[in-house]
């Protein structure tokens, strides 16, 4: 059987980001017997990496080639996850694969470019050195300026939808996170690491790594919608016991969405418990981020929030409360002068007695 190799690109431009180091043209694509051979060119010297999305942490699904003005990256047809589909008219094989060219050598940054790159391989009885024009249906881009959200995290009140600044505790409170971005469908939220800290620099973990509730009564699991870029939960007012400060801050994973549905963190119920992390937790979390590559992580800080304390009944427990208090000052000096006096008029009257 003999091959004929089509490869389709499919790539929307957008100028209205400007890219520190453009992509000069469009991106070569060989279509060889084994592997996806693909080549960019560049205005300046490629200083990042080119990978295939899900797939970053695989050497065989990217590369690193780096300081000249092309970079390029060859993808083996039985790794990386490429989707094969066959075709029946005309007979032959449809091999896709999505990839990443990305300027910053760790991160997925706003300039990025993502391409959906399809190659035809025909069945055909000699070999075929022309170009086969195959009428298809378009191919549905995956995406052409990877622009980053721009998170916010607030701490608002849950009626008036207007961010708190003062609160007192027990107040209802609703913490919202969210990101807004051009392409809304193109990415996936995760929030984790969440803490509260005062002035002092006092700081207490509220959401874990994985992005789970610790102290349900602090904060607890979140719920995530209405969409791919918004978390939620109500929670109560609280403070430090000697500061009225109070700030949050959590981290917010970034991930390009590669699944039919965003995925969000799986929580146990604490059930009202402080929750402790076990060792396979910790091991998965640990493999979860190291497979996380292609994603970005930032940070969000709510507006600073003072909570007061009001109405507190500090009354005396275990005492009946006196009607008259007295201090000790004010029966010892008396009391001593009495005895003075007393020992003064007995050694009197001792010696008079001897006298007589």
């Amino acid at each position: 059987m003999r091959t004929l190799l089509l490869a389709i690109i499919a790539l929307r431009h957008s100028t209205a980001i400007p890219i520190p180091n453009g992509q000069i043209g469009n991106a070569e694509v060989d279509c060889q017997e084994n592997k996806i051979e693909i080549v960019f060119a560049t205005e300046e010297d490629f200083l990042g990496r080119v990978f295939v999305l899900g797939h970053a942490d695989n050497p065989q699904c990217r590369s690193e080639e780096r300081g000249g003005r092309t970079t390029s990256i060859s993808i083996p047809l039985d790794e990386c996850g490429s989707v094969k589909t066959r075709s029946i008219d005309p007979p032959g094989l449809f091999i896709s694969t999505k990839v990443m060219l990305s300027f910053h050598s760790q991160f997925v940054t706003k300039v990025d470019r993502g391409y959906d790159i399809q190659c035809f391989y025909m069945q055909a009885d000699k070999t075929v050195t022309y170009p086969l024009m195959v009428s298809m249906n378009p191919v549905e881009p995956f995406s052409a300026v990877a622009e980053m959200p721009r998170c916010r995290y607030e701490v608002i009140d849950p009626h008036k939808k207007e961010p708190i600044e003062v609160a007192t505790v027990g107040q209802q409170l609703l913490h919202t996170w969210t990101c807004e971005s051009s392409s809304p469908d193109l990415w996936c939220m995760r929030v984790h690491s969440c803490f509260v800290e005062d002035d002092n620099d006092v700081r207490v973990t509220v959401l874990s790594d994985d992005g789970c509730a610790i102290d349900r009564y602090l904060l607890d699991n979140l719920e995530y919608g209405p969409g791919n870029l918004r978390a939620q939960k109500e929670a109560h007012a609280f403070k430090f016991a000697e500061d009225v400060v109070v700030n949050f801050q959590c981290s917010i994973r970034l991930d390009i969405r590669t699944e039919e549905e965003c995925e969000v963190p799986t929580c146990p119920d604490i059930s009202g418990k402080r929750r402790r992390r076990s060792h396979e937790e910790e091991e998965r979390s640990k493999s979860k981020t190291e497979e996380e590559e292609r994603g970005l992580t930032v940070d969000v800080r709510a507006p600073t929030m003072q909570v007061l304390e009001l109405g507190r009944d500090f009354s005396m427990v275990g005492a009946l409360p006196c009607q008259e208090c007295y201090s000790m000052d004010m029966v010892l000096w008396p009391l001593s002068i009495l005895t003075g006096i007393v020992l003064f008029l007995f050694g009197a009257l001792i010696r008079l007695m001897m006298r007589k």
